[in-house]
């Protein structure tokens, strides 16, 4: 608890040793796998987690018991990587929800969704239109949305600009297709499938009016706070971030909003200056006690529950 809030932090990267490894194996003229993971992490002065993706979920645990979170959302953030966060869950079911990052384009799409949604309860998927170069409302997507229609599981669809740190170390170029970074392509999709819950993260990530387009248009689409939200730097209208919350409120309401840090990278570890900056705001901004619980918390919670 971060004063008088409860938090559900519902956006942190599990970067587990399987991840690192599922990254190196899609780069070409790659070296022997550990020495690729050994330049990575000097590249990006960062940790490679041991193999026992349970020692990772007990590391984060002590991490966010310090800074006293109550709760996270673990993103599987390649495809291929799941059973490590399936893992951090069952170790720690109270603490840790789980969601996993999927590749439209593969053959295996549908199975995977299947066995990890059905059979391992992870709570949803995490999209990225523009890094698979495919339109969230592309017909081929159809069966993974009934799918998680059918399951009440949780859609995060990234739009806006895309920066994968890891992936730069590697030497792996992130190449997004700009014709998929737009949010309201996701108002057909979320009109189609009202039984979906929609997450747009980080605010849009630089799309913050076509962001507050859905969020009217759409009432079961949310949006996430995560990450330093670096892109109102380079956004026409250059938002502060009490600007950014304001209009969001204005158009999703407090219950429509979720906490998110972004955190993932050791040894950084979990962002807790995220918290203290957006814990700040709201209370400066003197939102009231309890659209504030429901955005650092209870929003959350009800998602990882229904």
């Amino acid at each position: 608890m971060i004063g008088l809030f409860k938090i559900f932090d519902v956006h942190v990267h599990f970067y587990s040793n399987s991840y690192f490894r599922f990254l190196v194996r899609q780069k070409t003229n790659r070296l022997d796998i550990n020495a690729e993971l050994k330049n990575l992490s000097a590249k990006g002065r960062i940790e490679i987690p041991g193999e026992d993706p349970v020692l990772l979920a007990k590391r984060w645990i002590e991490v966010i018991d310090k800074w006293k979170i109550e709760r996270m959302s673990l993103i599987s953030s390649i495809p291929g990587d799941e059973d490590a966060v399936v893992k951090a869950v069952q170790a720690y079911p109270t603490r840790f929800t789980g969601f996993f990052a999927v590749d439209p384009n593969s053959n295996l799409l549908m199975p995977t969704a299947e066995k990890r949604l059905k059979q391992d309860k992870l709570r949803g998927i995490f999209l990225y239109p523009s890094l698979y170069h495919i339109s969230v409302a592309d017909p081929w997507l159809d069966p993974l949305f009934k799918l998680c229609e059918e399951v009440k599981a949780v859609v995060f669809t990234q739009f806006g600009r895309l920066t994968i740190r890891p992936r730069e170390y590697v030497g792996i170029p992130t190449t997004p297709n700009e014709e998929f970074t737009n949010p309201k392509d996701l108002i057909p999709v979320a009109k189609k499938y009202p039984g979906i819950r929609f997450v747009i993260p980080n605010f849009g990530a630089g799309r913050f009016e076509e962001t507050l387009e859905v969020g009217k248009m759409c009432p079961n689409v949310y949006v996430d706070t995560a990450g330093s939200n670096s892109w109102t730097n380079e956004h026409p209208a250059k938002p502060d971030l009490r600007t950014v919350f304001q209009k969001t409120l204005a158009v999703f309401g407090p219950g429509r909003i979720l906490f998110g840090s972004d955190s993932g990278l050791f040894p950084r570890g979990y962002r807790y200056d995220i918290v203290d900056n957006q814990t700040k705001l709201v209370q400066e901004m003197r939102i009231p006690l309890g659209d504030a619980k429901k955005i650092f918390y209870e929003n959350a919670a009800a998602l990882a529950q229904s």
